[in-house]
Parts: structure tokens; sequence; C-alpha cells
């Protein structure tokens, strides 16, 4: 459901529920980085144009990055520069400076 050629409706709700599911620990988060490239969907989520899709998406990432392993490989991988560019792209587009 989170594939980038699935309803934009069904990504979100998608990543609502894993976000919601992360919430239950190291456990549940284990489960979620079994499934291959979840990180690289993760962060293509946070590009969404749809801001509920975004906000899972960056819970769902901050729930992860709470288990030091997966914080580690998210430092190593280059994901937090990708979510700085994010983060980067949104105030220069609304006009925030």
């Amino acid at each position: 459901m989170l594939g980038l050629n699935n309803d934009p409706l069904d990504r979100e709700q998608a990543v609502v529920t894993l976000w919601k599911y992360s919430d239950g620990g190291k456990d549940c988060v284990d489960c979620i980085m079994k499934l291959s490239g979840s990180m690289n969907l993760i962060l293509n989520l946070m590009k969404s144009n749809n801001p509920s899709t975004c906000e899972a998406a960056a819970g769902l990432l901050r729930n992860i990055s709470s288990v030091k392993l997966y914080r580690d490989m998210i430092t190593e991988s280059g994901t937090i520069q990708e979510i700085s560019w994010l983060l980067h792209q949104s105030v220069s587009t609304t006009g925030v400076y």
C-alpha cells in the first residue's frame, strides 16, 4: 500500500497505520524495518502534497529513529540531509523565512 504506484489515499492510510503501529515500540519498529525499501518509501511519502501523509511519514520516521540501531542507520544513510532539504523546500514554498 505504501508503493508510489498505489492510490494516494491508500498510501496515506497505510502510512498512518504504520505510524500508529510503530508507537508500540522497538518490536513493532523492527517489523516495519524488515520490509525491503521501507526507508525509501517513507522518505518519498514525506514529499507528498498531502499534509496528513507528510505528517504520518515524519512521525513514523521519528518512531523508527527512537531505536538506536535504526537511528544510526538513518544517520549513515544520508536521510537527515534529505529531510533537511525537504524542510527547506517546504519553508521556501510557503514564503516563511
